[in-house]
């Protein structure tokens, strides 16, 4: 070996020992390290691209977890500008959720908090991070994210809220979540579907005066057979033709109020006039009346279901009337599994001491002795990334142990 491989190769050692003290030493050993190096790779090019790629994965790890802090800071900047002038109370949620339930940081919890506030200007900043954590943890217990739960719960304060005036806005929270939940443990779909569901079905139904749980019963049990937003396709139109469908066919789809009745008591005058079948000229003659063939599809889908459908609306009523219980079920469920356990510890163990980093890193800088301190080279900041994303906490050496 020549002496500008054995050179390049000291080089390599040398930031190895910077970055770990643990590896202290190893240049002391450059000859016998050559050896075995020959031996295993064959060639210094193969030992120079391990390194390299070691190198990358570190390096890609260390921006990670920075950025993260960084997303948070500039999270609660975005937020200040909505006017919440408590921030801490934001913050403080969002760690006591980010340290508990796996999958959330804390910059995904305050963003989720700035789709809220942006939605419901009417909050405190108390009750920004309450409502924050509702939707945080309804979207743990679906398999969705915070950021699609925070968005959708904007989204149903704006059409549902106002359907029961006389709840709090947490009490109205605590149901929503509930009815999410319960939705996607009663039928096969998600939180993520049900948003999309909300959102292209918007007030229709509620403009109708349908209550929340016969909404979510009824696109919840469509997404047995197709999409949240195909199934609030199909109900909408079907919502939009209903009253006047019914004139047409002789009957009545309105209650004594002229409100529309409910969906199992429309099927049920349907299944009056057609019997328990409805054949192709039949068909045709229900498309007639509801001017569309997704109002049909939904009839055809519902049809043979009317007591499946009844049962659904009734279990729903009773789960939102219970509050956030269901949800914290089926969250708990999902995170007491030992990779979520291990996912949450690493991320407590490795924030505190991130934050510790950059808090000192932005007094160095607020100095202006960044570049000329001793106590923070790029050496030093190395090691403690190092540190960062892989603590030399015992809880995670113990972690068999423990993990009961």
């Amino acid at each position: 070996m020549g002496m500008e491989s054995v050179y390049k190769l000291s080089v390599i050692l040398n930031m190895v020992d910077n970055l770990s003290g643990q590896m202290g030493g190893v240049g002391n050993n450059v000859s016998g390290v050559i050896g075995r190096l020959n031996s295993a790779f064959g060639t210094m090019q193969k030992a120079g691209a391990a390194m390299a790629g070691v190198g990358a994965g570190i390096t890609g790890l260390c921006m990670k977890t920075v950025t993260a802090t960084f997303d948070t800071q500039n999270a609660l900047g975005e937020l200040s500008s909505l006017g919440v002038k408590d921030l801490k109370a934001v913050e403080d949620a969002a760690k006591s959720f980010s340290d508990t339930w796996a999958g959330t940081s804390k910059a995904d919890f305050i963003t989720a908090s700035y789709d809220i506030k942006s939605g419901i200007a009417s909050l405190t900043d108390e009750g920004v991070a309450e409502f924050t954590k509702l939707a945080a943890l309804t979207g743990k217990a679906t398999k969705s994210t915070t950021e699609e739960m925070g968005s959708l719960f904007a989204t149903g304060y704006g059409i549902y809220k106002g359907f029961y005036d006389d709840m709090s806005d947490l009490e109205f929270g605590e149901m929503f979540s509930a009815g999410i939940a319960t939705a996607v443990k009663n039928y096969k779909t998600s939180g993520s579907e049900m948003a999309s569901a909300i959102s292209a079905l918007g007030a229709t139904a509620t403009n109708a005066n349908v209550p929340l749980e016969e909404q979510l019963a009824i696109m919840g049990q469509l997404q047995t057979t197709m999409s949240g937003s195909e199934a609030a396709t199909k109900y909408k139109s079907f919502l939009n033709q209903a009253s006047s469908a019914g004139e047409k066919l002789g009957l009545t789809f309105l209650d004594t109020n002229n409100q529309l009745l409910s969906m199992p008591e429309i099927l049920t005058e349907l299944k009056g006039k057609y019997g328990d079948t409805i054949d192709a000229v039949e068909k045709m003659e229900l498309k007639e009346a509801f001017g569309t063939d997704e109002a049909v599809a939904l009839i055809d889908l519902l049809y043979n279901n009317v007591e499946t459908l009844d049962s659904g609306i009734q279990d729903l009523q009773g789960s939102m009337k219970i509050g956030i219980s269901v949800t914290e079920e089926m969250a708990e469920a999902i995170n007491n599994t030992p990779e979520q356990k291990f996912l949450v510890l690493v991320y407590k163990c490795g924030q505190k001491k991130l934050n510790n980093l950059y808090y000192q890193v932005k007094e160095q800088r607020r100095r202006s002795t960044w570049r000329k301190t001793k106590n923070l080279t790029l050496r030093n900041l190395n090691n403690r990334l190092w540190i960062c994303i892989m603590p030399e906490e015992p809880r995670i050496h113990n972690w068999n142990v423990n993990m009961a």
